[in-house]
């Protein structure tokens, strides 16, 4: 995947942790190697999240960012949005994204405490094999 002067190679083996809320204007791909080394993370902007045991759903706002283990963050897909992003969604998405960038440490902070933690990468080696 490249974004800018970016570049994110995903090898085979790889997996992915996913996280959706309802109350929060994003979602999170945390992608790890076979080895649980951090590859990346992709941050979508969306809306109207609803999930259950068999389905996540919501609505894909198409601003999309991906942050890289070095900290370099990317903004990708404006060039998608059928207007600018200040007047996308009534100037929603725009906002979204200000505060998720606002956030980002934080929300990654998280999301890494959870990849040592209750999600740490032994519990998911024997499925990689």
């Amino acid at each position: 995947m490249r974004a800018g002067a970016g570049f994110l190679t995903i090898p085979k083996g790889s997996y992915t942790t996913a996280y959706y809320w309802k109350d929060r204007p994003y979602n999170i791909y945390f992608w790890r190697d076979d080895q649980g080394k951090e590859l990346g993370s992709y941050l979508n902007m969306v809306g109207d999240t609803q999930f259950n045991a068999q389905l996540v759903m919501f609505e894909d706002f198409i601003i999309d960012l991906l942050v890289l283990p070095t900290g370099e963050v990317y903004v990708l897909d404006e060039d998608e949005l059928p207007e600018s992003l200040a007047d996308f969604e009534n100037g929603a998405v725009r906002r979204a994204l200000e505060g998720v960038t606002a956030s980002l440490e934080s929300i990654l902070d998280q999301v890494r405490a959870d990849a040592e933690g209750k999600y740490h990468h032994s519990l998911f080696e024997p499925m990689l094999k």
